[in-house]
């Protein structure tokens, strides 16, 4: 009530706190301190634009073993902050860190990510991350559709060459989902793995025959999913035998 008057004078002293707590921390109760300053701070001033993403790169802890806690609070804190800075490249590619990496939510991941993109000084990388995410959510028609725009609009040969290879992951990925969906479908009626690919179109369970947009064939790999014989690994950023999960760009 008596700074009613002076928010920004208070908003300016909880700031310090944010700061004297993150220099404090060690434990991950003492980290999770910061989002109460943090997000008292912000509810004061809004636009104290800086405080969202310092905070929220902070406040996650890894307790061992890739066990992170305190990340729904980094995550609250930079929905708080986007609608007010949608445009804010930090606090985007934050979010898409956050919802890919710890939340698993790779197709807003990629949505996020789409949008950071198109930002002034955005990394060259991003699009390309971007499909690889809607890959990981499964959205696959989607990063084909992102894909096939950033080709379109592509202003130099080589950045066109990029992303066209791009479509041709992407549509390889899709082949590679449906021969995974039939290694499911085999498995659920024998109870094994089939052998090979060519078990699969001899039951009937792959019609049509799946077809590489580079022209190689199709092997069941030792963790009983498909692989391309022209690409030796999925267009995921990660996969289900992760354990530290890591950005592949």
């Amino acid at each position: 009530m008596a700074g009613r008057g002076h928010l920004q004078m208070v908003a300016d002293y909880f700031w310090l706190q944010v700061i004297q707590a993150t220099g404090s921390a060690q434990k991950a109760e003492e980290y999770r301190d910061v989002y109460g300053y943090a997000d008292l701070t912000t509810d004061l001033d809004p636009k104290f634009a800086f405080v969202y993403p310092f905070a929220a790169g902070v406040l996650p802890t890894n307790l061992g073993r890739e066990t992170w806690v305190n990340t729904e609070q980094s995550t609250r804190l930079l929905r708080k902050g986007l609608p007010l800075f949608p445009d804010d490249l930090e606090m985007n590619v934050l979010l898409a860190y956050n919802l890919s990496t710890y939340h698993q939510q790779y197709k807003e991941a990629a949505q996020v990510l789409e949008h950071a993109s198109k930002l002034p000084g955005a990394p060259a990388y991003l699009p390309a991350l971007a499909t690889r995410l809607y890959a990981q959510s499964g959205e696959v028609n989607a990063g084909l559709a992102l894909a096939r725009s950033l080709a379109d609009s592509a202003e130099d040969p080589a950045t066109r060459e990029t992303f066209l290879q791009r479509i041709r992951d992407l549509e390889l990925e899709a082949e590679l989902r449906r021969v995974d969906a039939a290694i499911g479908e085999y498995r659920q009626q024998f109870g094994v793995a089939p052998p090979d690919v060519d078990t699969l179109l001899w039951l009937g369970f792959l019609d049509p025959p799946p077809q590489d947009p580079q022209g190689g064939g199709f092997v069941i790999g030792y963790d009983e999913r498909s692989y391309s014989e022209t690409q030796n690994r999925r267009l995921e950023i990660f996969t289900p035998y992760d354990r530290g999960y890591q950005w592949n760009r």
